[in-house]
């Protein structure tokens, strides 16, 4: 039997959009294999959930990736993926290649020949305007005169625009990263496909399990964020608005649950220090899947607080829909994935992105009104469970891509 290769520069079955596509694929009747980097102590082959996964190379480390980024940019092709895609073409017999996000783009596509039937490149953000943002509070001097060289935005747009009139369909992860190709490249829209970051339903499951986390405490009012930590994510604004929302709110604590660079949480702790509220914030660093499902059911309100810009307003978090499965209140930016999710189901409450007052006049406004909010909850569960916001409908769209069907 024929196989879809999916080719992912990171590690899986981490990647959680990989994963959820891999698996709806398999669980279909398809043949689904993952050529990946292997780091030390993973097994070269492999299989997860039914999905087979091919490891290349040895002992994958940042610096590795750091020098594979810059041939990447320079020469347009990953030497590790390139050789590592010979070696999976001999062993495997690959009806479609499913290339993830635009740097792979340029590698993925020299083996157009060898692919039976088709390419698709799978954009899990904008990447170009993602360049823009990842880096900006990076210290290191290599590192920003690599990344100011090498990881030109300007470049990488014209990478893809180039990659998406080639390949034989684009994969968008929100309706605005569609709109987006269209209008700067004018990209024939029926070669375009959104399959969203939606959830599965059966992640209410996690909330049932009840796990005991002493993360929060009771006497706490807590706001919660959790997920990566970068320049993107707004913490930034979350962390100066409590200065505000601690001299209105009784016990008012903000957790961050999850990890960053050296260099972001730094910069997050020292914003914390110059408006005097490191008392205020508690920097939990990264917590297994198992616990975040408590987390973010047992706090008083969640946060995606993502500034807005090219990069954020084109693509959109697993943990919204995680979140509004969790009847917690959902306070999100007006990036503009999130408030049109969210005023669609008046799911949550909507603050102006990069506005530390609106973020803390919100905060304190749920504080005062905390039952009308909390109703809100009600809206957003039913968005998931009965109104079609969940992995179960969304991967539909993926299916029918892979069985020739219109979509």
């Amino acid at each position: 039997m024929s196989y879809i290769c999916m080719i992912v520069d990171g590690s899986y079955p981490n990647d959680i959009r990989v994963r959820k596509e891999a698996e709806a694929l398999v669980e279909n009747g398809k043949k689904v294999v993952i050529v990946c980097p292997k780091k030390k102590n993973d097994l070269q082959f492999e299989t997860v959930n039914n999905v087979e996964i091919f490891r290349i190379g040895y002992n994958y480390t940042t610096v590795k990736k750091g020098i594979y980024d810059i041939i990447e940019s320079v020469l347009d092709v990953n030497p590790l993926f390139y050789f590592g895609l010979i070696k999976t073409f001999k062993k495997y017999d690959v009806d479609y290649l499913h290339v993830h996000d635009l740097p792979l783009a340029g590698t993925g596509f020299k083996f157009k020949s060898k692919v039976n039937k088709k390419i698709y490149l799978d954009l899990h953000e904008n990447y170009p305007e993602a360049l823009k943002t990842w880096f900006l509070w990076k210290q290191n001097t290599i590192i920003k005169w690599k990344n100011s060289l090498f990881m030109n935005p300007k470049i990488w747009s014209k990478k893809e625009n180039k990659y998406c009139r080639k390949y034989d369909k684009v994969i968008c992860v929100v309706e605005e990263m569609k709109e987006k190709l269209i209008k700067n490249f004018n990209i024939d829209h029926k070669k375009l496909v959104v399959v969203s970051n939606h959830e599965k339903k059966d992640f209410v499951d996690h909330f049932n399990e009840k796990r005991n986390q002493n993360i929060i405490n009771r006497n706490d009012f807590s706001i919660t964020y959790v997920g990566g930590f970068g320049p993107h994510r707004g913490l930034h604004t979350a962390i100066k608005g409590m200065s505000k929302i601690v001299e209105d709110v009784p016990n008012a604590k903000l957790f961050l649950i999850g990890k960053g660079s050296k260099d972001v949480e730094n910069k997050l702790k020292e914003v914390a220090i110059n408006h005097k509220v490191e008392k205020y914030v508690n920097f939990v660093g990264y917590k297994p899947f198992h616990e975040v499902a408590t987390i973010m059911q047992t706090t008083h309100i969640n946060i995606i607080p993502h500034i807005a810009n090219e990069h954020t307003n084109n693509t959109i978090p697993h943990k919204l829909f995680q979140i509004m499965m969790s009847k917690s209140i959902l306070l999100v930016s007006s990036c503009k994935p999130l408030k049109r999710i969210v005023e669609k189901y008046d799911a949550g409450i909507v603050f102006k992105a990069d506005d530390a007052d609106d973020f803390a006049m919100k905060v304190i406004d749920i504080f005062m009104n905390y039952s009308i909010y909390k109703a809100k909850t009600e809206n957003a569960y039913n968005a998931v469970i009965n109104k079609g916001e969940n992995w179960e409908t969304e991967s539909q769209k993926l299916l029918n891509l892979y069985d020739n069907l219109q979509v």
